[in-house]
């Protein structure tokens, strides 16, 4: 998943229009397509929205009784990164995306609300330690530096793209490309600590290092490759194809695949993170999601995004990789 500073707030806004959603959460009818990057743009996909799941009395004796009390999971996130999560109009409050609509069917199946909280990238955790929030769900992969803190209920298993303008003028095809070029990341994330480690490594074997440009948004890293400031932006491949396809009507950006991608920067299992210490709830959780799994909501929720490649048929917990 995911050093500049922030840049200004209208600088922002205007980029937040390129990322804003392209269909509804998956509990209700899909509304209509939004316009994106000044283009009217089709739905993501015409997968029909999900039901909401009944809820499952024994699924809920098994919550921890402050979330009983409360009647809510609250969840910490981080928008706008699609398809995983954003909003559904341009400065709208809305959320939708894979994490909204899959929070609202493990609440409904759980028998409470689920708050979908926005909250900035490199203070999810720590707001999740302090008891701001129950979980945290913003396509995270589920690693051993995290899991010190964290359990992870994983929920799909994902690889690493790059993604570049469309056309791909610098004629990028694999790692060994991203030699001597400037490459947009989010700040406080596994592939910029992975970015860091791999331009030492070229600069030990004497080739030019790697530029590395962080922002603390998915907005601003997108709005780098479109004006050129970095070549290329390393991503899940599943927010990466879903950027490729949607931005612009699919003429904005390009993906980029290889297995020397996925190998360099890691990929495997994203997960639902609680602290390692509130174990009834993540039990509730695997148990709500293997559910899910087993009655279909789960691939509905994927397939509103196109994403049903990044499925999994068993909730585990902890499976994911360095």
């Amino acid at each position: 998943m995911r050093a500049l500073r922030p840049r200004g707030r209208s600088t922002f806004l205007s980029v937040v229009a390129m990322v804003v959603a392209l269909g509804g959460c998956a509990l209700a009818s899909d509304p209509p397509a939004p316009e994106v990057g000044g283009q009217e743009s089709a739905a993501p996909t015409s997968a029909p929205a999900a039901a909401t799941p009944a809820a499952d009395p024994a699924l809920h004796d098994l919550l921890p009784e402050r979330i009983k009390s409360a009647g809510v999971i609250r969840v910490a996130s981080n928008i706008p990164y699609p398809p995983w999560e954003m909003y559904t109009t341009v400065g709208g409050q809305q959320p939708t995306g894979i994490d909204y609509d899959l929070s609202q069917a493990l609440a409904a199946k759980l028998g409470v609300k689920a708050s979908f909280d926005q909250t900035a990238f490199d203070s999810m955790i720590p707001a999740l330690l302090a008891g701001k929030a129950d979980i945290v769900m913003a396509g995270i992969f589920d690693t051993p530096k995290r899991r010190e803190s964290l359990s992870f209920v994983d929920y799909a298993k994902d690889g690493y793209s790059l993604l570049v303008v469309k056309g791909n003028p610098q004629g990028m095809k694999d790692v060994a490309d991203l030699s001597g070029k400037t490459v947009a990341v989010q700040s406080s994330t596994s592939e910029e600590a992975a970015m860091s480690k791999l331009s030492k490594r070229f600069e030990s074997e004497g080739k030019p290092g790697v530029t590395v440009l962080a922002f603390p948004g998915d907005s601003e890293a997108f709005l780098a490759i479109k004006s050129g400031k970095a070549m290329a932006r390393v991503q899940a491949t599943s927010a990466a194809a879903y950027a490729a396809k949607t931005f612009e009507d699919g003429n904005a950006f390009e993906l980029v695949e290889s297995p020397s991608i996925t190998a360099e920067f890691g990929g495997g299992m994203e997960g639902i993170g609680v602290p390692k210490a509130d174990t009834e709830l993540r039990t509730a959780l695997q148990k709500a999601l293997q559910s899910l799994m087993d009655d279909g909501t789960y691939l509905k929720i994927l397939s509103r995004y196109g994403v049903e490649n990044i499925a999994l048929t068993k909730a585990e917990i902890d499976q994911g990789t360095d």
